[in-house]
């Protein structure tokens, strides 16, 4: 066997069209060169599986930080500790989510996190950068702080794209916001992502901001309009719609179960991405914890939420976690989850080629699952960064 071939027998390939028994998986030079049924005489050297499940790298596009680390830092120490904390869960791939702060220190975190993603890492690939305000709604503000809300504005994203060293990939908008669908256009002209979200939006203001090009949904139908009898609300233009992705938050917390299933039967497969809204706090301990904004956070459990409030503050979700919630909460199949939690965020940054399933030709990233979904190994650019395998 070549030095720089690399061969996983006796899987169970999860590719989206179908599941590979007994499958086998060639990795060469960090890419996949084959992915067949059965071993070979000569697949001696090859690293036994057992019949666990193998997925895509998992692709989050919605994540703050986690293990104590946050994207709305400009330490690149908080940005290392975030990207480990997600890769160990099986993230491969992901979009560095920031949030609303003020605007001269949210162009200095942008320029570090440019730096810090094409740094040399342990952790998770970052694609580029998500921008969660500030160009969103006070009337749907969920966590960020009202006061450092504002109005829609291209000279003020110019300012970002440029402080992020043109890395910004995506960015959330509430399409009512004065400016609001001019920035939208000015987005899709600078081929970054327009998400809907944080809006109040009535039904005929969200069907504008699609109509422009808007291609995602942040964090379906938390803080946004909902879906009325008389007034479908943002809820209802997305649902509407046949191309817009959605991104749901499975923790049970953010959205019920019921709605994730309405969700999943109204948009399809191809349209639904799985994503943590992860803050710092993911993995850590239960307690209150500051926010820069001198507001406090209460960690329980699963929910994090503004001190002395309801408010969901993001999530301490990872995407292992997601995926099971998912198994848990719908029927779906393995070849669906791997679109749901990979393919189809792929599809939404434009990466696809490379990215996002089992198949000849792209980039090995991969999570070896036990029987009960957790993952036990993963793989980035053909080389093992987790592996408890035994």
């Amino acid at each position: 066997m070549p030095e720089n071939l690399l061969t996983l027998k006796n899987a169970t390939v999860v590719t989206p069209d179908s599941v590979i028994e007994n499958g086998v998986i060639e990795i060469e030079n960090g890419r996949i060169r084959q992915v067949r049924k059965e071993s070979k005489p000569e697949d001696s050297d090859a690293v036994d599986l057992s019949a666990r499940y193998v997925f895509p790298g998992f692709i989050d596009l919605h994540v703050h930080g986690g293990g104590g680390g946050s994207f709305n830092s400009v330490e690149s120490l908080d940005h290392e500790k975030a990207r480990t904390y997600h890769l160990f869960h099986g993230t491969t791939s992901m979009l560095a989510t920031t949030s609303t702060t003020e605007f001269a220190f949210l162009e200095q975190v942008l320029s570090a996190l440019a730096v810090s993603a094409e740094t040399p890492s342990k952790g998770s690939r970052v694609f580029g950068i998500h921008t969660e305000g500030p160009f969103i709604s006070t009337h749907k503000n969920g966590a960020h702080h009202i006061p450092l809300i504002l109005d829609g504005s291209t000279d003020l994203m110019h300012r970002l794209i440029s402080a992020s060293k043109e890395t910004v990939r995506m960015v959330t908008v509430a399409p009512e916001i004065d400016g609001g669908l001019e920035l939208i256009d000015y987005l899709i002209s600078k081929k970054i992502v327009a998400s809907l979200g944080h809006s109040n939006a009535t039904y005929e203001e969200a069907t504008k901001g699609i109509a422009l090009g808007a291609k995602s949904t942040t964090h379906t139908f938390n803080a946004m309009s909902p879906l009325s009898h008389r007034e479908p609300g943002m809820v209802g233009a997305v649902l509407d719609a046949d191309d817009i992705f959605c991104e749901a938050i499975l923790d049970g917390i953010h959205i019920h179960p019921v709605v994730f299933r309405v969700l999943l039967a109204r948009k399809g497969m191809d349209r639904v991405n799985l994503v943590t809204d992860a803050t710092s706090y993911a993995g850590e301990q239960d307690g209150r914890y500051s926010r820069p904004d001198g507001r406090g956070l209460i960690k329980q459990g699963d929910r994090i939420v503004i001190e002395g409030s309801n408010t969901l503050a993001g999530s301490s979700l990872n995407m292992n976690l997601a995926l099971k919630n998912c198994m848990k909460f719908s029927k779906v199949n393995l070849s669906e989850l791997s679109k749901l939690t990979s393919l189809n965020a792929a599809k939404i940054i434009g990466v696809d080629q490379d990215f996002g399933s089992i198949e000849a030709g792209k980039i090995a990233d991969l999570v070896i699952l036990d029987k009960n979904l957790n993952a036990q190994a993963v793989m980035k650019e053909g080389v093992w960064v987790r592996n408890e395998l035994s």
